[in-house]
């Protein structure tokens, strides 16, 4: 598995635009001739995701109830040289970051530091101000659940890939989207908004006094074992191993 990237780290990422896919399989996988035989639409999907839609690469790990594992690529790993997409390579986890981030607010929630019902000004005053915004108005939960009405900050940053080494801090990329209207009043839609989870991070590290990467590293990534994930240094740009390289024409 790759490393997280909450939005302090994935919004400075060099794009490399790989879909990385990791499907938990049905009963019909759950043997080794059925792993050899049944995912034949998984390669479909992604020579799909890579003929269809363009993108460069794809990769999926499909894994069976007896533990094996499979895993179908597509696209190359390298646009310059052709070179293959790396089975065992690192890629960015994108937005599936925010399971990171959410697990590390309930966790706090258990141990009585957070209050999910309580607003976001209980624990970051006087951050939330701008059209329509009011951290006295939304809860931790409503920016767990995207229902906080906070607009999307990539609406207001433009072609991120225009300067795609660019590191941004997270404080940054929340000044951005206050910039812009709230999309609704708390808690009366649902909306993804990326700028839920950079709050909630934020949140985080005012409330455990240490930055995010560390919390979900010691809280997480450690705990489960997870050998071959972390959470990059603040603005390391960087991924270990090898990994794919390019990104999607513009």
């Amino acid at each position: 598995m790759a490393k997280p990237s909450h939005p302090r780290f994935r919004a400075a990422r060099r794009t490399a635009t790989l879909i990385a896919a990791f499907a938990a399989t049905t009963a019909a996988l759950s043997s080794p001739a059925a792993l050899a035989t049944t995912p034949v639409p998984v390669q479909q999907s992604l020579n799909a995701l890579v003929h269809g839609d363009g993108m460069p690469a794809a990769l999926a790990a499909v894994t069976g109830r007896d533990g094996r594992s499979h895993t179908y690529t597509a696209g190359v790993g390298d646009l310059a040289t052709g070179a293959p997409v790396p089975r065992d390579g690192q890629v960015r986890i994108g937005s599936n970051t925010k399971t990171f981030t959410a697990t590390v607010v309930l966790q706090l929630v258990g141990e009585g530091k957070v209050g999910l019902d309580q607003p976001v000004e209980t624990y970051l005053p006087g951050l939330l101000r701008g059209d329509g915004i009011d951290g006295r108005r939304i809860t931790v939960r409503q920016l767990l659940q995207h229902t906080s009405g906070l607009p999307e900050y990539l609406a207001a940053i433009g072609n991120i890939l225009a300067d795609p080494h660019r590191y941004y801090e997270p404080r940054d990329l929340l000044d951005l989207a206050l910039t812009r209207k709230a999309d609704f009043a708390p808690g009366t839609k649902w909306e993804y908004s990326n700028t839920n989870y950079i709050v909630a991070g934020l949140l985080i590290e005012k409330v455990t006094g240490r930055p995010l990467g560390e919390e979900i590293t010691t809280r997480i990534i450690d705990r489960l074992g997870l050998r071959h994930t972390y959470v990059p240094a603040q603005g390391d740009l960087t991924v270990r191993g090898p990994h794919p390289e390019g990104s999607t024409p513009r």
